[in-house]
């Protein structure tokens, strides 16, 4: 595997983690980064769940495209 490709492994491994923080901190605080600032439950708890559900569809996305990227080295 080529540096090229090792590169963006990492990064998505990084986005993934970073997105799995935010789940586990948001669900243990009642607090989720949005897009430009901090959403507490309380304060618009649909907001917060929508963030909470993009959130774990990034993560998806993120395992997919480095299962993709494993998979197609491979071969």
């Amino acid at each position: 595997m080529d540096r090229k490709k090792n590169r963006v492994i990492v990064l998505m491994a990084v986005l993934a983690a970073g997105a799995i923080y935010n789940i586990a901190h948001g669900l243990r605080t009642g607090q989720i980064y949005g897009k430009s600032n901090w959403i507490a439950l309380a304060d618009d708890p649909e907001r917060f769940w929508n963030n909470v559900i993009g959130n774990a569809v990034a993560v998806v996305a993120f395992v997919a495209m480095l299962w993709l990227l494993r998979f197609r080295s491979r071969e």
